[in-house]
């Protein structure tokens, strides 16, 4: 490879990770900025969960078609649109008026993230080949975990000095630059394979079933759950009998991947839930400034980050199977410990269970990932972590919702049904913590 070939493939590899750093970075800038939106439209909690539900709910709905999109259509023009997408959402959320008006920019922008995310590591494996993928990815991963983990952070200080409207604008430049990145370094036209197979069955079930029992959980509509129900249900029964399905559960059948998918919901649950309600407990019962907020917050994307880079070596200690177990046993922990959050206890305590999320989220990412990849056919990687990266959106999504919910109907001061979310989840994060154990007992360690 020569010089000039090198340059221009850098400057793409920059240009894309730059605007898949702007989709991490909406993953988590948002939830400090969720206090002020509130107050800025005078809502109540079920109201303002869509705000961050919506995300989940659309990439749940759209993660799977946008890659057969990508490579149906080629993957860098379905790269670009879902740009597009992304930047108008980022936008006109800003400007929104009302709560209404922002949840659906807000859904824009889940379909905009959706699309990067699905799309930014297959063009990098189609710019690089070899140990130089290998390269690329690691820097993708830096740059993308480091968008994670300056959001809560990031959005403190915009809050802070300007207003909330800014946790959105603040992606516009940011995708200007790598969008002129790209069009110097991305090259050639993209070519897609229509001999693509897309399940529309599959999609049309998901995609309705998903989003009637969200909206059926937190509008309290028994009818509307029980057709959500009935989709899902409908969607899994044919997918076990196509042999293309739209999620790939025959992975199931392998317990070190049973263990991970494990991991991997109550990750969701505990990244969504709680990444939604802390910001709220530390504004409106710890008074916090949006500074110190976006600090506090940002302790979770730090473990999942320090996690991740440290993830080589802490195979070599424990083992895939007893890290996917302390990613479930540090989730636990995290409810748990949610249990005795008050008005005077110290910041260092209130950071232990936010740590401890970020660990559960990055142990449950990398180590599944890894467990797909050693024991999935190389044909079915794609379908397989499709599936579990659903499952994941999915839980977090349902579990947000009928939190919000649990948590309006007190109607009292913030601490009482703040700890009645608690043991909502902490329930079902135990009962899931059973499940693992008993699937821990059937697996070799090493």
């Amino acid at each position: 490879m020569d010089k000039s070939t090198r340059q221009t493939k850098g400057l793409a590899l920059f240009g894309v990770c730059l605007l898949a750093f702007t989709a991490f970075l909406d993953f988590t800038i948002v939830n400090t900025a969720l206090p002020y939106i509130q107050k800025a439209f005078k809502i109540n909690v079920v109201q303002l969960q869509w705000v961050a539900n919506i995300l989940p709910i659309i990439l749940c709905m759209s993660l799977i078609a946008a890659g057969k999109m990508g490579d149906f259509f080629g993957r860098r023009n379905i790269f670009y649109a879902g740009v597009t997408i992304f930047a108008a959402g980022c936008l006109f959320a800003g400007f929104s008026p009302n709560i209404d008006i922002l949840v659906f920019f807000r859904g824009l922008q889940g379909l905009g993230v959706s699309i990067l995310f699905v799309t930014s590591v297959a063009l990098i494996s189609e710019i690089y080949e070899g140990d130089a993928r290998v390269r690329a990815i690691a820097i993708y991963g830096a740059i993308t975990g480091f968008g994670l983990m300056i959001g809560p952070f990031l959005g403190g200080v915009l809050i802070g000095l300007l207003d909330w409207k800014w946790v959105f604008w603040i992606n516009l430049p940011i995708i200007a630059i790598g969008l002129l990145f790209c069009k110097i370094g991305l090259c050639g036209k993209s070519l897609g394979d229509k001999q693509i197979h897309l399940d529309w069955k599959g999609l049309f079930f998901l995609t309705l079933g998903l989003g009637a029992l969200i909206y059926g959980i937190v509008q309290v509509h028994v009818w509307i759950i029980l057709i959500g129900a009935i989709l899902l249900s409908l969607l899994i029964y044919f997918d076990l009998k196509t042999p293309r399905p739209l999620l790939y559960f025959e992975i199931f059948k392998d317990k070190l991947i049973l263990l991970g998918a494990l991991s991997c919901a109550l990750a969701g649950i505990a990244s969504f839930v709680f990444m939604f309600f802390d910001p709220l407990f530390l504004e409106n019962v710890r008074k916090l400034s949006p500074f110190k907020i976006g600090f506090m917050i940002a302790i979770i994307p730090l473990g999942q980050v320090l996690v991740s880079l440290s993830f080589q070596r802490l195979v070599k200690l424990f083992g895939l199977v007893n890290l996917l177990f302390i990613s479930c046993i540090s989730a636990f922990l995290a409810v748990f410990f949610h249990f005795f959050l008050s008005t005077d206890l110290s910041l260092y305590y209130v950071a232990l269970p936010f740590f401890l999320i970020g660990v559960n989220w990055g142990l449950s990412n990398t180590a599944t990932m890894t467990a797909v990849n050693q024991n999935v056919v190389s044909s079915k990687v794609g379908e397989a972590v499709g599936t579990i990266s659903t499952i994941w959106n999915i839980m977090g999504s349902i579990f947000l919702g009928i939190s919000a919910v649990i948590f309006h109907t007190y109607n009292t001061h913030f601490m009482p049904a703040f700890k009645a979310v608690i043991a909502f989840n902490f329930a079902f994060v135990l009962i899931v913590l059973i499940a693992a154990i008993w699937i821990k007992k059937r697996l070799p360690t090493s």
